[in-house]
């Protein structure tokens, strides 16, 4: 697991911790007929959360992990620092499946509109159910979201822990 390290840049330091991997007690509400099931979910964080493509022209600005160097993004550290409680609402509302692996949960905020990107799979780590991957993070400035159906969080980590195929009804 990667705990990001603060960055560094004229005299101040930006930390990551909010960042940190963590475990999420996410509990799925109880219905008439079904009883609330409890999740421990492993929560991680890219670092496309908090930057953005390399732009060669600004070194001092280089943060890296162990796969690729990237440009720390001042406007999307400050955004990160609700992605803890985007995660932890998911299950307000709809996330959307992209068409692809992954998922998308859009928070309006002040007329914008800033989208998370996340996996949700198993865990292999003894006592934790889930592991949910943010796999970037940003405001949308152009084009569209990825959106391909509307689907409850609920869905996505009830049949992820069961092994079963997640539908998704398109838009």
């Amino acid at each position: 697991m990667i705990y990001w390290k603060s960055f560094q840049h004229q005299g101040n330091e930006f930390s990551l911790e909010h960042l940190h991997p963590k475990i999420w007690l996410y509990e799925q509400a109880a219905t008439d007929t079904k009883p609330a099931i409890p999740y421990r979910i492993r929560v991680i964080y890219s670092l496309h959360c908090f930057t953005v493509m390399r732009d060669e022209t600004k070194p001092k600005l280089d943060y890296s992990d162990d796969r690729e160097v990237r440009t720390f993004c001042f406007d999307r550290y400050e955004w990160s620092k609700l992605l803890n409680e985007v995660i932890e609402n998911l299950d307000e509302g709809h996330v959307y499946h992209t068409g692809r692996q992954n998922f998308l949960r859009i928070r309006s905020t002040s007329g914008s509109e800033y989208e998370v990107f996340f996996t949700l799979m198993k865990s292999k780590e003894k006592g934790v159910d889930l592991q949910l991957y943010v796999q970037s993070a940003y405001l949308r400035t152009r084009g569209s979201s990825p959106k391909a159906g509307k689907i409850r969080f609920s869905v996505i980590a009830y049949n992820t822990k069961a092994n079963k195929p997640i539908k998704v009804h398109k838009r």
